[in-house]
């Protein structure tokens, strides 16, 4: 198991003291510093007169200092904690971080009630304080029976750590734990096999950081589902978490750490929710004043009709997971970090000011030569970083990067090692470093030792491999990517056979021929397992001499590849038959998403585009015939996708898209055009029989390895939320049937009106749950293999492997198959047609039926535990890179619209928006131009003077509003405002004051002059979902975000 212990070896690295028995009085302050390591029972040897002042009922000593622990055999202990070896340049630095880490020792938890200062007299004769709540709850009273892996005297299960009390004369006292020691290795395997800890993924609530939760990434155990009855019938992605309350609880653990958990009895965990809950409401209690004042101090004859339902409704807490409405199910406390989240690096920004704290005297113990990192992501910790480890401090507002390191039991705060400084927010440049940064995308050339795995240039393939493989270079074989793709993994053929059917092969790129296992190559591309597309540029899994060269399928090269090729019935679009094998290809041409569509529509292929035509010996320019070949193929192609993609809705699939934004950028980066990427039917074309790939190899890789695949699964949406979303939209007359994703994408196509159509997908898409890769051995019930989204049984991602690791991966398991079962599996299999077609070609598929499968998996598939792993990898970093993707759309968007705002000399822009939900604080929207979503607020609708942003040249002012169940009335007024002049006005309100205001819809960019017609008008406004709205979206750069204000009155464009 790959259980890091470095934060429990870090403690003890520098003492080197552990064995001494006999240890002189320290005198030096270094000495004093190394005091820190001694082991209690040692400490108390050498001050035998401490005995003195203990007196009958001091036995709760450790309730007064701290919590109660769970303490592992010493000899264990000691076994466990084994210095590790470090390289000399690392061993000042490490030893450094290390004596800081234990120099901040004495600072309290946030968790657990701070003690007064004591006086000497008060320190001898202590008292022992009322045993509290958070006593009586804390998860570490609950005694685990039976543990394996331990050995301790009878009755001593659980004993009591008492902290060392100051010692006599210039020693210094030894350092509190302020969190639990983790669990060793064996012990937690010990544990996991004999059922009483489970692992998962932790997830930290943004919004709320003392809330987290673990996702189980693999089934429990039936013996793990007897020990812990709450367990039973769990499904991995589809139950509930576990909720992981309080920094104490989660142990030092961040976001995407595996960690193993112990789980709580459930009165034990609510009773520790309550108590953590208390601080939360509170925070919540004070935001609900602060939008109660705001609303007071709105103009007076602002009312609202039933301000009382409202205020109640403000003062329900409102958290990302909606944790605050229901208690949780499941409880648990992190016990041990198994796989840290290699990600270790994080943004933010660096100061001398050190954490405040309850206790004045803990931030004496904090060195000097310290300063304090605040991450800009509220769920990672504040961290300390060695002053000199920094060049020159920056700017309090310089965005720094930083990479944590230790994090021992004893120090409330983990240190970290400065890396750079990025420079203050604004321009693009620093801001898509940060995004890099913060989503861990890396950027750094590829090392020399990757680039010696890469094969010598120019390359040419191996007479070897031409033998061993299946030569379809003859083959009307080509491409279809968009106009600006350069890795092209991906290419389709099509033919017509003598009895009616079609033989279509899709044929990826071979990218496990480069990328072999245990490689510094393939090691480097686990750690990117993807490539990230940012709006300017992509930042590639694989070196470019693979992914634009040698792995891409460029026209008129020969090419390695895995193909599968189907036998397809054409009036029903049916399978008859499945071809699975290793080939060599050559592309005929590269057509574009728009050269394909040009096709569809009747065109024929431009006579610019360059069409090539393998004649068995040579590459030559191609005949006519060849490119009326290609042109049938593109219609074949849209022929059989139709009847495809309809069959697959109608037996139960869902699709579900949100707008994706495409820019146009000048000569030096900056965005001039902003549009909505458009699906075509070429598109789809492509889709279709992507999916029918990824499906066909999925049933291929599971029916040959059951418990070695790496799939991807879709779990069922958060039945709460979807709930939620349906009781909205019934209001408005819609009713979603949720018994399945069939039924759910059967209710969306029953919507007539396109804009509501996508206003109710866009509101559906918050309840789904993202897909994830597994490995088929985690996951006990073959049912939860399922794809909800696609209605599929099994799933996986094989078609690119350029800019995907997973489908490197999947691309070894079906070349393992190959070797053992041939091109076709003769086992019966439920998707896997038993009819081999007499016209897939015929080879003799050499290492057919040869090598054992025992050879197989130890030359090409990893341990089922190490795919789990993989699996996991990916999935972080697939999030990772889809955030990152988002967030450079974001700032390119908000870019644009500061350009444009500039170029009109107008602080925002004005565009229309539909109403998605309305509550009693206040309307969702979303702008289908933009695709920017959000809420406004009652409380900040309007102005302190209770006006809004204005279209027509009056002052709008908010008069009343009433908010009833699925609407909201506002009552305007508006006032005739004479023309002023706008740069004298604050620049919050300028549209208030202007008589124009840029208005964006789909087809112009203009500024429309709105006159006033000098009169006083009383409008009453009733708002419900779907209905349209305008606003003015006022782009934010620093950091890039936008603030939507609502205003009046509403331009239809």
């Amino acid at each position: 198991m790959d259980l890091n212990n470095n934060q429990h070896n870090s403690v003890n690295d520098s003492s080197g003291l552990a064995d001494d028995q006999s240890r002189p009085e320290l005198t030096t302050p270094s000495e004093r510093i190394h005091q820190h390591h001694l082991p209690a029972q040692d400490t108390a040897q050498s001050q035998p007169r401490r005995r003195r002042h203990r007196k009958k009922g001091n036995n709760d000593t450790a309730n007064q200092h701290g919590p109660i622990v769970h303490r592992e055999p010493r000899q264990a202990a000691a076994t466990n904690n084994q210095q590790q070896p470090v390289t000399d340049g690392q061993s000042s630095h490490r030893d450094k971080l290390t004596a800081a880490a234990h120099s901040s020792a004495e600072l309290p938890q946030n968790d657990l009630p701070s003690e007064p200062p004591r006086s000497k007299r008060s320190q001898n004769h202590q008292q022992p304080r009322k045993q509290t709540a958070a006593d009586t709850t804390n998860w570490r009273l609950r005694k685990l029976p039976n543990e394996p892996g331990t050995t301790q005297a009878p009755g001593s299960a659980m004993r009591a750590v008492t902290p060392a009390k100051p010692l006599h004369g210039s020693q210094s006292p030894a350092p509190r734990k302020v969190f639990a020691e983790h669990y060793p290795p064996k012990k937690v395997t010990a544990l996991m096999d004999a059922g009483l800890l489970v692992r998962g993924v932790m997830r930290i609530n943004p919004k709320n950081p003392t809330d987290a939760y673990v996702s189980l990434d693999e089934s429990p155990s039936p013996l793990a589902q007897r020990k812990n009855p709450e367990l039973q019938g769990y499904v991995v992605g589809n139950s509930s978490d576990i909720y992981i309350c309080g920094k104490d609880s989660r142990n030092r653990a961040i976001n995407n750490d595996v960690v193993a958990v112990k789980l709580l009895t459930r009165k034990a965990g609510r009773q520790l929710y309550k108590a953590n809950r208390m601080g939360y409401d509170k925070r919540m209690d004070k935001i609900t004043a602060q939008r109660r004042a705001r609303l007071d101090r709105m103009a007076d004859n602002v009312k609202n009709v039933n301000a009382e339902a409202a205020s109640d409704d403000a003062a329900e807490p409102q958290t990302s997971n909606d944790s605050g409405a229901r208690m949780p199910e499941l409880f648990g406390v992190v016990v041990a970090i198994i796989t840290p989240n290699a990600d270790r690096v994080f943004v933010g920004t660096l100061s001398n000011r050190l954490p405040a704290h309850r206790d004045s005297r803990a931030s004496d113990n904090i060195p000097l030569d310290m300063l304090q990192f605040k991450p800009l992501d509220p769920a990672v910790p504040l961290m300390l970083v060695p002053k000199d480890s920094v060049p020159e401090i920056p700017h309090h507002k310089d965005i720094c990067a930083v990479r944590m390191e230790l994090w021992p039991e004893t120090s409330k705060y983990p240190m970290a090692t400065y890396l750079k400084c990025l420079g203050q927010r604004g321009s693009v440049e620093i801001e898509t470093e940060l995004i890099l940064e913060e989503n861990g995308v890396s950027t750094e050339p590829f090392p020399p030792t990757v680039l010696r795995s890469l094969p010598k240039t120019p390359w040419k393939i191996p007479a070897t491999e031409l033998k061993s493989r299946t030569d379809l270079r003859t083959a009307c074989i080509f491409t279809i990517d968009p106009p600006t793709a350069r890795d092209l993994d991906d290419a389709v053929s099509c033919q017509l056979l003598p009895n009616g059917n079609v033989l279509i092969g899709v044929h990826i790129a071979d990218v496990s021929f480069f990328v072999r296992p245990h490689t510094a190559l393939d090691r480097m591309a686990k750690q990117r397992a993807t490539t990230t597309y940012m709006v300017q540029r992509a930042y590639p899994m694989l070196p470019a001499v693979l992914c634009e060269d040698l792995c891409s399928l460029n026209p008129g090269v020969d090419r390695l590849a895995f193909s599968v090729m189907w036998e397809i019935e054409p009036e029903s679009a049916t399978v008859c038959s499945t071809w699975f094998g290793r080939t060599v290809i050559s592309s005929a041409c590269k057509l574009s998403y728009d050269d394909a569509q040009h096709v569809i529509d009747g065109g024929h292929l431009a006579d610019s585009l360059a069409c090539f035509e393998h004649t068995g010996v040579r590459v030559a320019p191609a005949s006519q015939q060849r490119r009326s070949d290609i042109e049938a193929s593109v219609l074949w192609f849209f022929r059989l996708s139709k009847i495809m993609r309809k069959r697959r809705f109608d037996e139960g699939a869902l699709s579900l898209h949100s707008v994706r934004l495409s820019f146009d950028l000048d000569d030096n980066g900056q965005p001039i055009g902003c549009r909505t990427y458009d699906i075509k039917d070429s598109n789809r074309l492509i889709e279709e029989f992507m999916l029918l790939a990824n499906m066909s190899v999925a049933a291929r890789i599971e029916a040959c390895f059951p418990d070695a695949a790496l799939l991807r699964r879709h779990s069922p949406p958060l039945e709460r939320r979807l709930d939620e979303v349906c009781r909205q939209l019934s209001h408005s007359g819609i009713d979603i049937d949720t018994q399945s994703a069939g039924a759910i994408s059967r209710s969306i196509q029953d919507i007539s009106d396109p804009a509501i159509r996508y206003t109710v997908e866009e509101m559906l898409i918050s309840p789904m749950q993202r897909a994830a890769y597994f490995s088929t051995h985690a996951v006990a019930d073959r049912n939860d293999y399922r794809h909800y989204a696609l209605n599929a049984p099994l799933y996986t991602h094989f078609t690119s492997p350029i800019r995907r690791y997973a489908d490197v991966v999947v691309h070894r398991t079906l070349e393992a198959s190959l070797a053992v079962y041939g091109n076709h599996v003769a086992a019966e299999h439920p998707l896997l047609p038993p009819y081999f077609s007499p016209y897939f070609p015929q080879t003799a598929a050499a290492g057919s039926l040869t090598t054992s499968v025992n050879d197989a998996r130890a030359v090409l598939i990893p341990k089922p535990e190490a795919i789990a792993g993989i699996a996991h990898q990916c999935n972080l970093r697939k999030d990772a890179a889809k955030k990152a993707q988002e967030a450079s759309s974001t700032l390119f968007l908000v870019n644009y619209l500061t350009a444009a705002a500039l170029r009109m000399d107008t602080p925002g822009v004005i565009t229309q928006a539909i109403v998605t939900k309305v509550k009693e604080n206040g309307i969702s929207f979303v702008t289908p131009m933009f695709g920017v979503d959000g809420i406004i607020y009652m409380d900040r609708m309007a102005d302190r003077k209770g006006q809004v942003v204005s279209t027509d040249g009056r002052k709008w002012k908010l008069n009343m509003w009433s908010v009833k169940p699925a609407s909201v009335t506002l009552v305007w007024k508006a006032v005739p405002q004479p023309s002023t002049n706008p740069k004298a006005s604050d620049s919050e309100h300028q549209l208030a004051n202007m008589l124009s205001a840029l208005v964006i819809d789909d087809t112009r960019h203009s500024v429309v002059d709105l006159g006033c017609n000098g009169t006083t008008e009383t409008i009453t406004q009733t708002l419900r979902i779907f209905d349209k709205i305008s606003v003015c979206i006022i782009p934010e750069t620093s950091p890039p975000s936008v603030t939507v204000k609502l205003a009046m009155p509403y331009i239809n464009n």
